[in-house]
């Protein structure tokens, strides 16, 4: 069995769509017809995405709130509309509670949590009037499981579970689905950059690591209208542990 998905005339934003998931997706998706709203704070990497008008690229710190509202207004201004947004920017550094500076704690706040309620703040209104869309924000499994050293990021995405539960009973009534994705262990920057040799070694072993590629059919799903009864929940991807032979 094969899934296929026609995202012809539609419009989706990507945030984080410079690496990782974000790019894998957005490539994906303009495949599929979409018109895609590629947004990042990292310039050279947006500019490795191909230029034109099926997808325009925007640098965006998501942590500025009116630089947020900016880009989605305009968007929608040149666009029309934004079906669907996949918020994928993340940061993570690693740093033992003891010795986590306030302002890395709150770089992690401002980027990881508040970036993406300044995203969905401006987005709502839009889907609300125009009655349809689907935000998918990123969770992860370290904020119900923790990690040493991953304090701030997991406290973060610990917040977008309440977050995306809020917003999808607030939208319920107009069309609009918010949900959360919680992607499993992904080799993407954030993940790389910051677990060590030792940790990388070991989920190898155990559990393998997926590629951004393998999680971009879970995200055509959510956006697409296959998923139009599904909303404030947090979708687990679950590796099966290797078994030795």
């Amino acid at each position: 069995m094969k899934a296929s998905f026609d995202f012809s005339g539609s419009v989706v934003l990507v945030a984080g769509a410079a690496s990782g998931i974000g790019r894998a997706f957005a490539l994906e998706a303009m495949g599929a017809g979409a018109t895609v709203l590629a947004m990042d704070v990292d310039a050279a990497g947006l500019e490795t995405l191909p230029s034109g008008p099926r997808m325009l690229r925007s640098r965006v710190d998501i942590a500025d709130s009116s630089a947020v509202q900016r880009a989605v207004d305009a968007w929608a201004a040149q666009t029309g509309r934004i079906d669907g947004a996949v918020l994928t920017s993340a940061i993570q550094k690693r740093t033992m509670i003891a010795d986590l500076a306030d302002a890395e704690w709150q770089r992690h706040l401002d980027v990881n949590l508040s970036g993406v309620f300044y995203l969905m703040r401006a987005l709502l209104p839009l889907m609300t009037r125009q009655k349809a869309g689907s935000i998918v924000a990123f969770t992860s499994g370290l904020a119900t499981n923790g990690w040493p050293g991953a304090a701030a990021y997991a406290a973060t995405k610990a917040g977008i579970i309440g977050l995306v539960k809020t917003a999808a009973l607030e939208v319920r009534n107009q069309g609009v689905r918010v949900n959360a994705l919680s992607p499993g262990l992904v080799a993407t920057p954030v993940f790389l950059n910051s677990a060590s040799s030792e940790e990388l070694a070991m989920y190898e072993r155990s559990l393998g690591v997926s590629t951004p590629e393998e999680v971009v059919p879970t995200l055509m799903h959510l956006l697409s209208d296959a998923a139009s009864s599904i909303s404030g929940n947090v979708i687990e991807r679950r590796l099966i542990p290797r078994v030795e032979a």
